[in-house]
């Protein structure tokens, strides 16, 4: 099930019943704070006053293109075999916590700090 990458970690080929159970929790709560950020974002670009409706309408339309493909990457394709590829982009775009983090298996976080630094608990 593991093998050793060229940095000497041990990458896991698949992910454990308990840490898939834990991941397909945390991946609704994810989910939600990257909407939630999305839309913050948007109330904030369509209430800057100096842009013309028009520009406030290109720009809110140029973001939303992005942020669908943050939410492409992280969350879709919904597998087992994802899973592990998904939790570390979700970890990159800082949408888990420490402590949600820490639920996870030594194994998990081995990967996870591949995509950035996990901060203490």
């Amino acid at each position: 099930m593991n093998e050793k990458d060229q940095f000497g970690v041990h990458m896991l080929r698949s992910i454990s019943e308990r840490d898939w159970k834990v991941f397909r929790e945390l991946r609704q709560t994810a989910l939600e704070r990257l909407c939630q950020k999305i839309l913050d974002e948007a109330q904030r670009e369509i209430a800057r006053g100096e842009k013309t409706s028009h520009e406030k309408y290109l720009s809110l339309y140029e973001r939303i293109q992005k942020r669908d493909n943050d939410i492409a990457r992280g969350f879709n394709d919904f597998r087992r075999s994802t899973a592990l590829t998904q939790i570390g982009i979700i970890h990159s775009m800082g949408l888990l916590t420490s402590e949600e983090l820490q639920r996870f298996s030594t194994e998990v976080l081995q990967v996870i700090e591949l995509y950035g630094p996990i901060p203490d608990a």
